[in-house]
């Protein structure tokens, strides 16, 4: 974003940036949920990481792509779940986002649906050279009592230069 904008123009881009910002956050989970690789890797860098506490890290556009075919993944979807994230807290310096979150998986049982996993999540973010924002690091800590996860989400007003 160029320093040369109004006063309205500058609140219009900052309220445009954080809605794109809330696409891409958002999206993934449908992506994710429709087992649709491409949709899935578009939210990413091509060298973005997606980092899961428990998980371990996945590098790479096409790695995380492949969440979609991961054979743990899709007994998920075949018995019914949705990756949801909450509403982000964002923050945008220039090109730079961090957007902080919960994200969580439902799951269908025998009694219904539950909450499956829970997590607290923190993304940073680029503008593009076409001006679309992308996941460069996603971090997501169970929220089960481990320290990390409320640590993280303790960052929340800590923006993409800290």
């Amino acid at each position: 974003m160029t320093s040369d904008h109004s006063p309205v123009e500058a609140r219009l881009q900052k309220l445009e940036d954080q809605l794109a910002i809330y696409q891409v956050v958002n999206s993934y989970g449908y992506a994710v949920d429709g087992l649709n690789a491409a949709a899935v890797g578009a939210c990413y860098t091509d060298d973005g990481v997606y980092a899961v506490g428990d998980i371990g890290e996945m590098k790479g556009r096409e790695t995380i792509e492949a969440i979609t075919r991961d054979p743990g993944h899709l007994a998920y979807v075949g018995a019914g779940c949705a990756h949801m994230s909450t509403v982000p807290h964002v923050l945008v310096e220039g090109d730079k986002a961090i957007a902080t979150c919960h994200t969580m998986v439902a799951r269908h049982g025998d009694d219904g649906f539950f909450i499956g996993r829970l997590s607290a999540s923190r993304l940073e973010l680029a503008r593009q050279s076409d001006g679309a924002w992308k996941i460069v690091h996603r971090q997501n800590n169970m929220l089960d009592g481990d320290p990390a996860a409320s640590r993280l989400l303790g960052r929340l007003k800590e923006g993409p230069g800290q």
